[in-house]
């Protein structure tokens, strides 16, 4: 491959935070592919002080610039390197955009979601103070280009913000098929070890995700209670595995006011190494969102050979293609009814292979270069 002789600067602020999710894992990830390819002469890495660098990363043809502020680390901190560095092209991949940026640097921004316009009463104060419309739109307008993570999140912008769809291209985030993989599914010694190790003794239902509402986990454990009540072929625990969440109290209290705590273990967050094993062991993936950008934890669960449940809203249908089971999110009885068909399915390592093809690390990264060549071009 060819290599540029420009300057890219990367927000790589989310990248190394301790025990990431979401869009810090993207981050992570797609800053990783992008640097792999060696494709441009300087790539700086702009990060906090606070920021743990990956070994991975020191191997890689980057720079690390450290932006020494602990507070308005993006509108003063990364707004100021703007306009000393020689940078050629800004890329924000999960981040706002600094408003006094330098007028001539064109930015590349990657929009995950729109959760705040489409389920205010589920997000955060601080999301709806810094991710409300205007800031969305200004965010939008600042860029010289917008990457989606989905099909769904591009309507959502267009329809939402305004912005012209040739503006915006999709690239789907990818799945780690080393770490990710149905051969754990055979490593019955070591799936075992870590269940004991989370005191999970019997088979179960997984959910991967930060516990707050927009997940829909009430829903969720109101639904395996009417599993429970109703009879199934044997005994499943539920188990709900994510770091506590905003307005997430009335979540944790379920599993008491339905009298069925001693089935529903939360774990918070799990360690890195243990997650592969843990959605190699479920029984089903059980992910009801009502609202995702992407929804990575469902292909995570796919690649490691297990059943999935989720939602038919948002971008979702996108993720899951035609090798998972949907449910109406908002309706309990029909989780209650997936969970059960989930349950009874097969799982068709085929159908389901040719399906993650669609999504890899690498190509994410590749076609995200195509849209900065297509940007310093101009």
């Amino acid at each position: 491959m060819n290599t540029y002789t420009h300057r890219i600067g990367i927000d790589a602020s989310r990248a190394f935070t301790a025990n990431r999710t979401g869009t810090e894992n993207y981050s992570y990830q797609i800053i990783k592919s992008v640097a792999s390819l060696n494709k441009y002469q300087k790539i700086e890495l702009f990060v906090r002080p606070t920021d743990s660098i990956s070994t991975n990363f020191t191997q890689l043809p980057v720079n690390i610039q450290t932006i020494p502020y602990h507070t308005l680390w993006t509108q003063v901190g990364l707004a100021k390197r703007t306009w000393t560095d020689q940078l050629d092209l800004l890329f924000i991949p999960a981040h706002v955009i600094p408003f006094l940026k330098r007028p001539s640097l064109p930015v590349v921004v990657t929009v995950h979601d729109l959760r705040t316009e489409f389920l205010p009463q589920h997000s955060d104060w601080r999301q709806r103070i810094y991710l409300n419309q205007a800031i969305e739109l200004i965010r939008a307008r600042l860029a010289a280009h917008i990457i989606a993570v989905s099909e769904s999140t591009k309507k959502d912008i267009v329809k939402l913000l305004g912005i012209a769809p040739n503006k915006i291209t999709v690239v789907y985030e990818g799945v780690d098929r080393n770490r990710f993989n149905s051969k754990l599914k055979t490593r019955t010694t070591e799936i075992q070890k870590i269940m004991r190790k989370y005191s999970i003794d019997k088979p179960f239902l997984l959910f991967v995700g930060t516990v707050q509402p927009r997940k829909n986990i009430a829903r969720l454990i109101n639904a395996y209670a009417k599993l429970l009540k109703s009879g199934l072929e044997k005994e499943y625990e539920l188990v709900i595995a994510g770091k506590k969440g905003w307005m997430s109290d009335d979540i944790y209290e379920t599993p008491s006011v339905l009298n069925i705590h001693n089935q529903v273990h939360f774990l918070d967050y799990i360690d890195d190494a243990d997650l592969p094993y843990l959605y190699a062991g479920a029984e089903v993936f059980v992910f009801p969102s009502l609202y995702e950008g992407f929804g990575l934890p469902v292909l995570e669960a796919l690649s490691s050979g297990t059943k999935v449940l989720t939602s038919n809203n948002s971008s979702l249908p996108e993720v899951g293609g035609n090798v998972v089971t949907y449910v109406d999110a908002e309706n309990i009885d029909d989780i209650a009814a997936g969970i059960k068909q989930s349950l009874a399915s097969e799982f068709n390592f085929d159908l389901v292979n040719r399906h993650l093809q669609k999504f890899s690390w690498e190509k994410a990264g590749l076609d995200t270069t195509v849209v900065f060549d297509k940007i310093l071009r101009k």
